[in-house]
């Protein structure tokens, strides 16, 4: 599970943007926290940013992508001769840039390092990653765990440019050869079997980056991988008032598919097919997200949506997130982080107070992130949790004014 992570001098951010998926000790929505059973800290299942266009809410997203995709484009390369199944997750990161992309409105911060610090939990075991970069060149770089439940943090390495300090896992290591440009924990993943650096890469594969900010991922079907999958995904549409029963899929001699055509049942009991291209761009987008959806419930994963609202129907998007706060449902822990335009689903019904964040731009051409918990009305006082937020987010009164590129001034 997602514990928190933070990120400063990455595009419209310059400070520190620090965001938090343990949930605060409020009463909204008490049964669908995620409870570790190990120490009983309580994690958020759903965390949405809303924010005007421009105002870095995807950017929030895109940090979290990078760092992903600085760890493991290099380990997937390695594996690419031995398993094919590799060649497919790297297609699935090759969209993420790896250039820096530090903070371009104030000209020193081109020297500055593109910092990331995230912390998760995995297996009883939590871990706190460190990295920091300037001009690709890695500056420091620092992994520590700790076993939930205990309150000694054991130092697994720390790196930076002067020193390389090794816990007991990677003694005997070498790393006098180790590039200034590429980590080491996946330098170490890649030629040694140890089971921390093994957990905190297999936690960074399963994170699942879905961009719907790009037109093109919304062609693309995934299809289910066994029956029960099948099974579900099905079950999900009849739940979403969608009448397709089942797919057909046509195959060249050489195995790749070339058509694919969904069947519906009609009234009468009969059964059309309609080739997938004609199906309405929010049904394909759907076809294009929930076997990954059910991929990450199963697995107990993290999911990264950008633009996931966009040409959805507000009770398809409420039922997909209903997905990950039903405890019946979201049975091993999976979390979905996403941006959103949709207002309709800002009720207290659909998300805790602590689930809702915005971002904006400052004067100063700096993104600011926040959450609804943290937003301090004129009296001093916490939105309550029985507050038309969609309506007063509409207004402006929680700074992230959707109509306004730059956020107001709620500080002062």
């Amino acid at each position: 599970m997602l514990s928190q992570f933070s990120f400063s001098n990455y595009k419209s951010f310059k400070e520190e943007a620090f965001l938090d998926l343990i949930a605060e000790p409020i009463k909204d929505n008490e049964q669908s926290v995620l409870i570790d059973k190990i120490d009983g800290e309580k994690f958020l299942p759903v965390l949405v940013i809303y924010g005007p266009n421009g105002g870095g809410k995807s950017t929030v997203l895109e940090a979290l992508g990078y760092l992903k995709a600085r760890i493991l484009r290099p380990y997937l390369i390695s594996q690419l001769e031995d398993d094919a199944e590799y060649e497919t997750l790297l297609q699935k990161n090759s969209g993420m840039e790896f250039k820096e992309k530090y903070h371009r409105f104030s000209p020193e911060c081109k020297e500055q390092p593109l910092s990331f610090d995230i912390m998760f939990r995995v297996k009883g075991r939590q871990y706190k990653y460190e990295f920091s970069c300037v001009h690709n060149k890695i500056v420091e770089e620092n992994l520590y765990q700790l076993v939930v439940g205990e309150k000694d943090v054991s130092i697994i390495f720390e790196r930076s440019t002067e020193e390389c300090v090794l816990g007991t896992e990677l003694e005997g290591v070498p790393i006098e050869k180790l590039k200034d440009t590429m980590p080491l924990l996946t330098h170490t993943a890649i030629n040694y079997d140890i089971e921390p650096i093994d957990e905190v890469l297999s936690w960074f594969l399963n994170v699942n980056y879905l961009d719907y900010d790009n037109p093109g991922n919304e062609r693309q079907i995934v299809l289910p991988k066994t029956g029960n999958e099948k099974t579900r995904m099905f079950e999900m549409l009849q739940k979403m008032d969608i009448s397709i029963s089942d797919f057909r899929v046509e195959k060249d001699r050489d195995g790749n598919i070339e058509s694919i055509f969904t069947k519906h049942r009609l009234d009468n009991g009969k059964e059309i097919e309609i080739p997938f291209e004609e199906e309405s761009s929010g049904t394909r987008k759907l076809f294009s997200c929930l076997c990954e959806i059910i991929d990450c419930l199963n697995e107990g994963a993290l999911i990264i949506a950008d633009e996931l609202d966009a040409k959805l129907h507000p009770k398809l998007l409420k039922f997909i997130i209903e997905l990950f706060t039903d405890p019946k449902v979201n049975k091993f822990g999976a979390q979905l982080l996403l941006t959103s335009h949709d207002i309709s689903t800002m009720v207290p019904e659909v998300y805790r107070r602590d689930e809702i964040w915005f971002c904006a731009l400052n004067a100063r051409n700096a993104s600011k992130l926040y959450s609804l918990i943290s937003f301090k009305k004129e009296n001093g006082q916490i939105p309550r949790n029985d507050e038309a937020y969609g309506k007063q987010y509409l207004e402006g009164r929680y700074g992230a004014d959707p109509y306004i590129r730059k956020i107001l001034d709620w500080e002062d």
